[in-house]
């Protein structure tokens, strides 16, 4: 293998003269959960994009905690509250490889709200608080040599 310069040309390499080692950084990775994974649909109201963004930036603040979602669905509904104005409610439901999460309505964190943005943010914070306590029910992995007995 013939080493080159950066331009391309063969590199000469003398006595007096070390060869050029390129180092290169890592690339950065960042965790971006696939917009595909979650289906966010709207029950009485409108579709829009604004609290589909919403919801994918609060997927993402969630970080390691949905780092293995496989899918989800979210639905965002419009209650009429009589002749006081709209309320807004969040379910949720995060399909992990070690089962599925549920944020229901009847959870008490997860009431509706007259903001929808406000419903989108008391819903993934009771999702937080479910998503942790589902990881600290898992099994803890442990490796083959703390687990093994030494023999004698």
């Amino acid at each position: 293998m013939q080493n080159l310069t950066e331009a391309g040309e063969p590199l000469s390499v003398g006595a007096d003269s070390a060869p050029v080692v390129a180092i290169l950084a890592p690339a950065l990775v960042a965790h971006v959960v696939p917009r595909g994974a979650c289906q966010i649909a709207f029950g009485g109201m409108v579709a829009s994009e604004p609290p589909r963004v919403e919801v994918h930036a609060w997927l993402d603040r969630l970080g390691a905690l949905t780092a293995s979602m496989t899918g989800g669905q979210v639905r965002i509904e419009a209650v009429d509250r009589g002749r006081k104005a709209q309320h807004y409610r969040v379910r949720m439901d995060l399909t992990l490889p070690t089962g599925v999460v549920v944020i229901d309505y009847d959870h008490p964190n997860n009431g509706p709200h007259e903001d929808v943005y406000v419903a989108i943010r008391n819903a993934f914070r009771a999702a937080r608080r479910q998503l942790e306590a589902h990881s600290r029910t898992l099994p803890v992995a442990t490796s083959d040599s703390a687990s093994c007995a030494a023999v004698s």
